[in-house]
């Protein structure tokens, strides 16, 4: 299938998703025009990119503004920087570089949106006629979390990542053929080292590939173990390569979870050795059983390797995390709770059900397709089929693993919609609509199922985050005569820093441990000494607290004497804090605070 007959067959799909971005634009008044973006990471990612197009050091990501006043270094790397400040860059003569980074930076998510529809056809051709690469296109359409991952006003990694993992996808089918373009390994690991660039969670990428080629030598034996081997060769080169453009050469050998690291580039280091070594004794490798044997024993030593190294290696990317920061911030992080939690189904039911509800049709309709296929078709439900089970359940564990089996959930749909129309081909009314409730249940059965499990489940509704764009611009006009320190909540501390010239001690990220906890410390202190040091150590000249925000809830003490933020939101600030008047459209929802050291 030509280039041009995928752009022909996305061009539905993509008007769909065109639409779906402008409508939730409509529904929610056009926010962008505004100024404002989703989520704190947008607005981080945003000021990264302007203070690097500013002259900042490409080898020096610090935010000078951020932990203030020691600043702070994000688990981020490049590559996303990179695609921005492209944006910037060029829109820059017509309009100036931060108004082109921002509506870049606006729009850059339905941009890769689009892209995907076009790669997830590529994926899927192996797999399915004409007609079945149209139907999935159309899916694909109403998949809404993935659609959130790439909505407007969200300039983020997410996206990027599921647009790669697709990608990658279609490496692996082709790759576990048995006749497959020789140059084939060589763009697989060139996108897998994209992946692990981007984010560590490329590694559910890079698995799939090597989980494929895996397969297909444990299977056939004979040239896949030459693939496995180009390709982690060319992976190892890869990520050696971007290390070094990643990091300056002092830091190339520092031990990191979070981001690309020589952790991760001994991984597949010791990976490739283990292929190397496999190579050079064909006469163990004769039949499956033995060549399962030694990709089980290569994994097993790869992997104890790397524990015997590194201990905290299994525990992933937040290995070293405080337990104040994972009791107050981390475990009510939206993106990494558990997409259903058993103890919580009125509130996690419904999620669950609108967000992963294909898979309760995915996984038998993989299980049968495995059992029915054979030959290399088999392979690539077997293949499909593990993955689908592993990112469920990497979803279920954490909320932002969604899209993953989302992606996973739709060519075994759609096998299984391609199966309905085959066995109702005929004409007649009532076999027409068995097809179309088909179609109606596969687009839309998630999604008002999940609907109406929330209208059977009701649940209190969660206060909303207080809006922060007015009072961003209270402070900027008012304290305009020099940058201030603002001791403020934790997920404030980004557009605070986008909209307003002054320093924030509190973000929510993980590496800024010290100001999560000072916050922490400082809002629930009693005896005030806490606080009164934490002034002096942080320079803080502001307090801004929002008392109906759910984080306040975390500094809310039923024990004792009442912590600082529930004098503070009473209106009973200690001698060293003083009320600062707020105009009455602000004075609802913020107290502010000026600080005597």
């Amino acid at each position: 299938m030509s280039l041009r007959r995928l752009l022909l067959l996305a061009l539905m799909p993509a008007l769909m998703v065109a639409g779906a971005h402008v409508m939730l634009q409509i529904l929610a008044d056009w926010f962008v025009l505004e100024g404002r973006l989703i989520g704190p990471d947008a607005y981080m990612r945003v000021l990264r990119v302007m203070e690097l197009g500013s002259g900042g050091a490409w080898y020096d990501p610090i935010s000078e503004r951020s932990n203030a006043p020691f600043g702070e270094t994000l688990h981020w790397t490049r590559p996303l920087d990179l695609l921005l400040l492209l944006g910037g860059a060029l829109g820059a003569p017509l309009a100036g570089f931060d108004t082109a980074l921002f509506v870049w930076a606006a729009l850059i998510g339905p941009t890769l949106h689009m892209v995907t529809i076009v790669v997830l056809l590529w994926v899927c051709r192996p797999l399915f006629d004409q007609a079945g690469i149209m139907l999935l296109g159309l899916l694909f359409a109403v998949q809404f979390f993935i659609s959130f991952q790439f909505a407007v006003g969200r300039p983020d990694h997410h996206g990027l990542n599921t647009l790669l993992f697709i990608w990658q996808m279609g490496f692996a089918l082709r790759l576990a053929q048995a006749d497959c373009a020789k140059h084939l390994p060589f763009w697989a690991a060139m996108a897998a080292t994209a992946g692990l660039w981007i984010s560590i969670e490329g590694t559910l990428g890079t698995a799939l590939i090597l989980a494929a080629l895996a397969a297909a030598w444990i299977v056939h034996g004979g040239d896949f173990l030459r693939r496995i081997c180009w390709f982690l060769v060319i992976l190892s080169l890869g990520l050696l390569f971007v290390l070094l453009l990643e990091r300056p050469p002092g830091a190339l050998l520092a031990l990191e979870y979070d981001r690309l690291s020589v952790v991760h580039l001994a991984l597949f280091g010791l990976f490739t050795l283990c292929v190397l070594v496999v190579g050079t004794l064909p006469g163990l490798a004769n039949g499956p059983i033995r060549r399962f044997a030694l990709a089980a024993a290569a994994t097993v030593l790869t992997l104890g390797i790397m524990l015997l190294w590194l201990p905290d290696f299994h525990r992933g990317p937040m290995a070293a995390m405080d337990p104040l920061v994972y009791e107050v911030w981390f475990r009510n992080n939206a993106e990494v709770s558990p997409v259903l939690k058993f103890d919580d189904l009125r509130r996690t039911g419904p999620k669950f059900l609108a967000h992963l509800g294909l898979v309760l049709l995915a996984l038998p309709a993989v299980l049968a397709l495995i059992f029915r296929r054979r030959g290399e078709s088999r392979l690539h439900w077997l293949i499909l089929g593990i993955f689908l089970v592993a990112g469920t359940a990497l979803a279920l564990r954490e909320a932002r693993w969604m899209g993953y089996p989302q992606a996973l959930c739709l060519p075994p749909c759609i096998a299984l919609l391609q199966a309905l129309f085959a066995r109702f081909a005929a004409p007649g009314m009532g076999r027409a609509a068995v097809r179309v409730a088909a179609v109606i249940i596969l687009a839309t059965g998630p999604l008002i199922g999940g609907g109406l499990l929330r209208q059977a489940l009701p649940v209190p509704k969660r206060a909303a985050p207080c809006e922060l764009p007015e009072m961003s611009r209270f402070l900027a006009e008012n304290y305009a005569d020099r940058p201030h320190t603002l001791l403020n909540f934790i997920y404030s501390g980004p557009e605070l820093l986008y909209h307003t010239p002054h320093f924030v001690v509190a973000t929510p990220y993980h590496r800024n441990t010290a100001g999560i906890v000072d916050t922490i410390n400082f809002l629930r202190s009693r005896d005030g000494t806490v606080a009164q040091s934490l002034i002096k150590k942080r320079q803080i000249d502001l307090v801004l607290i929002c008392p109906g925000d759910p984080e306040a809830d975390n500094y809310r003490l039923d024990n004792g004497a009442p912590t600082l933020f529930m004098r503070l939101e009473a209106e009973q600030p200690p001698p060293w804090l003083t009320t600062v008047p707020l105009p009455e459209d602000l004075a609802g929802d913020f107290k502010l605070f000026r600080t005597s050291r």
